[in-house]
């Protein structure tokens, strides 16, 4: 990390491979959400500005990703909730292995997951609000939404990687209107999680 961070800035910093461009949720700093994973990863930071890799990555770094976050959003929070996110760190984990930024610089996909990865790798999801098994309706999982419409939406930036040959195998199981319901789920998340976009705001980040 620190010879990708001394190789590639200041220009690394600017990295936006997907095109990200939302703003990060308010749940972020408050822990305020029914998404149990969610809610206890930030409850944990705010009183130990620690968390472990997993929690990182694969919780508030995945759902960051989902959301379409913008990248500066995303690491200027990581920089500013852990006491071990020195910046030469902290980019290149959250540009190159949270949100792809990079491009595939650091990773060689992107670590996009749904709600049977966390599932699998935490007991969050058993007191979850949500029914972690569902892609659709009021109390599915968000990531679940979410990952499949990400997937979908970057399929032209994706789709040739050799890692993602068997989530685009699945996604190309789903029917158009499957498809279509899920990216009118996952834009009522964005919305209703307040990951809006940043131009609407007047606030541009790179």
């Amino acid at each position: 990390m620190r010879g990708i961070y001394w190789l590639k800035m200041p220009a690394y910093l600017d990295t936006n491979a997907l095109g990200a461009a939302n703003r990060l949720p308010d749940f972020y700093w408050s822990g305020e959400t029914d998404m149990a994973c969610v809610a206890a990863v930030v409850a944990e930071t705010r009183a130990h500005a620690y968390a472990h890799h997993i929690q990182r990555l694969m919780v508030t770094g995945n759902l960051a990703m989902l959301l379409g976050v913008a990248p500066a959003e995303i690491n200027a929070w990581y920089l500013g909730v852990y006491a071990d996110a020195y910046e030469w760190v902290e980019a290149p984990n959250t540009h190159g292995m949270a949100t792809y930024a990079d491009g595939g610089l650091v990773g060689s996909k992107s670590y996009a997951a749904s709600g049977a990865y966390i599932n699998r790798m935490s007991d969050y999801c058993g007191a979850c609000a949500y029914e972690v098994k569902d892609r659709l309706g009021e109390r599915a999982c968000p990531f679940n939404s979410l990952y499949w419409d990400f997937l979908d939406r970057n399929a032209a930036r994706l789709d040739a990687n050799p890692r993602m040959a068997l989530p685009y195998k699945n996604l190309a199981r789903l029917d158009a209107a499957e498809k279509q319901a899920i990216a009118e789920r996952a834009e009522a998340l964005r919305q209703s999680f307040g990951a809006t976009p940043l131009q609407a705001e007047g606030r541009v980040s790179t």
